[in-house]
């Protein structure tokens, strides 16, 4: 049973967390997942590892373009959360660590945004990443670093749950409702092949 620790939320589309100077989080607070439309555009289907350049605008005045691969998705272990609040994130909420690779291709700034990747599971409920204020060593989970300009790679792992006895269908980018989804599916990585990622923040793209 998850121990119980006061909560807050952020205003942003993720799961924050925070800690007291220890390695593990002491608290998060669950975004709300959304529902796909009925009517959903025809989706472009891709495999783990293969890279896909997309436009994204995640303001009017905000514009640019992102290599996205993923490379791995592997089946978390509730136990690895022993210790948070999950606010209604139950045993039910299968975790996915999701290993991905992204390159700001684009001349906009996305820095300290949240990577707009989003899991799709097989009750067509899309959950947000997590992020965490402090490592988490399983899979540190979090947005952009501060300065992510062009020709930044970040090589990172994200952390999400599925939605109650929800099974993982994709990876999914859909920057709108009426978009048309770039979807990555593949096989899922047992528990015990998870060795820690950690997140390179901000990384220069080899040319």
């Amino acid at each position: 049973m998850l121990r119980s620790f006061l909560v807050s939320l952020l205003p942003v589309c993720a799961l924050s967390a925070c800690a007291s100077g220890s390695s593990e989080p002491e608290a998060v607070v669950t975004p709300t997942p959304s529902s796909t439309p009925t009517a959903e555009p025809t989706p472009t289907v891709l495999a783990f590892g293969a890279a896909e350049t997309v436009a994204w605008s995640p303001t009017i005045a905000l514009s640019g373009e992102l290599s996205i691969a993923v490379e791995k998705v592997r089946a978390g272990d509730f136990a690895d959360f022993e210790g948070l609040d999950g606010s209604g994130i139950t045993e039910d909420n299968q975790p996915f660590y999701v290993d991905v690779v992204i390159a700001n291709e684009g001349e906009a700034d996305f820095g300290g945004l949240d990577v707009p990747l989003y899991l799709r599971d097989s009750n067509g409920t899309l959950s947000p990443p997590w992020r965490f204020a402090t490592p988490f060593k399983p899979c540190d989970s979090g947005p952009f670093p501060a300065s992510f300009g062009t020709g930044d790679e970040l090589d990172a792992c994200l952390v999400f749950f599925g939605s109650p006895d929800g099974t993982f269908e994709s990876v999914t980018f859909q920057p709108s409702l009426e978009a048309a989804p770039i979807t990555r599916t593949g096989e899922v990585a047992v528990h015990a092949d998870k060795p820690a990622k950690k997140q390179g923040r901000g990384k220069k793209k080899r040319r």
